[in-house]
């Protein structure tokens, strides 16, 4: 439909399939109530800075509520069959208490139970713990956050799906298999990936993936496994919200680039993804709006039996927009990095560090 209301009208759909999931979040979350489910805060680790001369502390709190029986808690950690992360109901509207330190803040779960919060507090660098808990809820959730000292120069942004982990995940049947049926701990992780972003990282590491939530738990356990650095993990929503039916991947990661940038200008940045999606023009788009923010941007190369899993095609979606421009997804034309912006690319982790030597 065109009219002079057509953003209104397009947006009419997703409005109120987010309004229609709401209500049915509401209306599970009281009926699993009735039968003795409770209120779970599920908290993420997550990242703040420290004060300075130029502004206070704050620490950005990640945590999700959903209501569960008291002996479901380890599968929503992660630590079972991925399938049973997504047989879940969220707790949308409840007040919840969040503790830093001696600091406590109050706040109520949005819709999908989630807490994605800035609350200012003044903490020195490093690891601490945070605690979330909800009226009429078991335990309290506990998580870290990592305050960051923005003189450290430097941080690493990181993709995790085909990064540092092994997935294939366009391939719909693999993806199914990775998500919903494969235990953690037989993931595999990139060869020589933990090595090098140890070796890259001045203290300060933020993994962002699409996936949803549900399965952060899962990376979690996995980078401590594999001696990956400690840092954040952002992931994202599946369901609808008011402007689309899902959720932008893309979207996604360009948003929480430009959130990173904006809470931390004194730091350039380090970008690590692979070829097999979007990361290079993701990153190089990025490079090429904010060049003094942006560091190197390492790539891990996928062969072309990877590419042909993935995609059907065995050139990276790049190099395929670069020799055939149609067939570039709009806002992901071919793009290049600025000049000063160093470059590495490699199959694996091991030949990224062969660069940096």
């Amino acid at each position: 439909m065109t009219s002079a209301h057509g953003s209104v009208d397009e947006a009419w759909g997703p409005k109120t399939a987010a309004a229609i999931e709401a209500v049915i979040e509401r209306r599970a979350s009281n009926a699993m109530a009735r039968r003795g489910w409770r209120p779970t805060p599920l908290v993420f680790d997550s990242y703040g800075r420290a004060a300075t001369d130029s502004g206070p502390g704050w620490v950005r709190v990640l945590c999700r509520v959903l209501v569960m029986p008291p002996t479901q808690r380890r599968s929503a950690e992660g630590r079972s069959r991925g399938w049973r992360r997504y047989l879940s109901v969220s707790a949308p509207n409840l007040p919840a208490r969040i503790r830093i330190g001696q600091t406590v803040h109050r706040a109520r779960t949005e819709p999908g139970g989630y807490l994605d919060l800035r609350i200012p507090v003044d903490l020195p660098p490093g690891r601490h713990e945070i605690q979330v808990s909800v009226p009429g809820g078991a335990e309290a959730g506990r998580g870290h956050v990592d305050v960051i000292d923005p003189t450290i120069g430097r941080g690493i942004v990181s993709d995790i799906d085909d990064t540092v982990m092994v997935t294939l995940l366009p391939s719909p049947l693999q993806a199914f298999w990775n998500t919903f049926v494969m235990q953690e701990g037989s993931r595999r992780p990139v060869p020589g990936m933990a090595t090098f972003l140890n070796r890259e990282s001045a203290g300060f590491v933020v993994y962002i993936s699409t996936g949803a939530w549900n399965y952060a738990p899962v990376i979690r356990d996995f980078l401590r496994r594999h001696e990956f650095p400690a840092g954040a993990c952002i992931m994202t929503d599946w369901g609808p919200s008011t402007q689309r039916w899902f959720r932008s991947g893309l979207e996604h990661k360009r948003s929480q680039l430009r959130r990173l940038r904006t809470e931390f200008p004194e730091l350039k940045w380090f970008l690590v993804g692979d070829d097999g999606q979007h990361d290079p023009a993701i990153y190089a788009d990025f490079a090429s709006e904010f060049p003094e923010s942006v560091d190197t941007i390492a790539i891990r190369t996928l062969t072309p039996v990877e590419h042909l899993v993935m995609g059907g095609v065995p050139l990276a979606p790049d190099d395929l927009a670069a020799l055939l421009p149609i067939v570039a997804a709009p806002g992901l034309e071919h793009a290049h990095p600025p000049d000063g912006v160093r470059r590495l690319a490699g199959g694996d982790g091991n030949a990224l560090i062969v660069q940096t030597l």
